[in-house]
């Protein structure tokens, strides 16, 4: 479960334990368009929710279901296309205010990794959302070695077993149990990997960690593990009169604890671009 508040991700990642499997984490990259009828829950349910709550929640259920409690429309599109909020634009004002309860039931047996396509499904039908995708030049953070002997940092490890593909059944020599785990308490989070890519360990930085998208540069192949990374998340709203005085910035705590750096530039961030959506259907 995902639970979050409005206000900054530092606040969110001080209260919250998120878990996402490997191929959630191409949230760097705008997802092709599915039609509802190739990819579609047997079941959903969306309502609008006047509860005036601040909290809202996420839920990955068995066979791709997915439940979400008074969220933004903008935030289950994000989840949709496996981007983040500030790569969708266009739209009414209204999918980032307006709160809703949404319930999608995969068949049985669907894989998991059927969720976000599935997840499409549900807004085409519902919200008869349309968009379209366009990569345009950005800022960005470069992801790169920062030793000139390419040694790795003491909390990154190669991985004794990559990463099956998503989709695919692990075979001898794979991880079926790939992911990324995330926490925090107290001003401080953690991020932790198991037989990640490199290109996804970018894009958990980016989903967690900074507010931009973060490109692999390292040139560094097969599977890693980042064992308990440590920082505070200044970057998110945490005034740094207010970080620990143990706690490292991001950009620290990448050189230090990964042996990786985090450098400006510009570079290809993929934008969904919404080209027109309707209030839900009544159930």
């Amino acid at each position: 479960m995902t639970e979050y508040r409005r206000g900054s991700l530092g606040k969110a990642l001080a209260l919250t334990l998120i878990t996402s499997v490997f191929s959630a984490l191409s949230a760097q990259q705008a997802q092709p368009v599915v039609r509802p009828d190739r990819a579609s829950f047997e079941l959903t349910s969306v309502k609008r929710n006047v509860s005036g709550s601040e909290s809202a929640s996420n839920r990955d259920q068995p066979n791709g279901s997915f439940s979400a409690t008074n969220v933004t429309l903008k935030s289950i599109i994000a989840r949709a296309y496996e981007v983040r909020a500030f790569q969708i634009t266009g739209g009414p004002q209204w999918i980032d205010f307006d709160r809703f309860d949404i319930v999608g039931r995969g068949p049985e047996g669907t894989p998991n990794t059927m969720r976000p396509a599935m997840l499409r499904g549900l807004l085409a039908d519902r919200f008869q959302l349309v968009t379209h995708t366009e990569t345009r030049e950005q800022p960005v953070y470069l992801l790169l070695l920062a030793r000139p002997d390419a040694r790795l940092g003491p909390q990154l490890k190669r991985s004794p077993l990559p990463c099956a593909s998503p989709g695919t059944a692990a075979v001898p020599g794979q991880s079926a149990s790939c992911g990324v785990g995330v926490g925090g308490s107290g001003g401080v989070a953690t991020i932790t990997t198991w037989g990640m890519a490199m290109d996804s360990i970018a894009a958990t930085l980016a989903n967690y960690a900074v507010n931009r998208a973060v490109i692999n540069r390292t040139n560094l192949e097969g599977g890693f593990d980042v064992v308990g990374l440590r920082f505070a998340p200044e970057g998110f709203g945490l005034p740094a009169a207010n970080r620990p005085d143990d706690a490292p910035s991001i950009f620290t705590a990448v050189e230090e604890q990964l042996g990786l750096k985090l450098e400006p530039g510009r570079g290809p961030v993929p934008f969904v671009v919404i080209d027109s959506v309707q209030p839900p259907t009544a159930d």
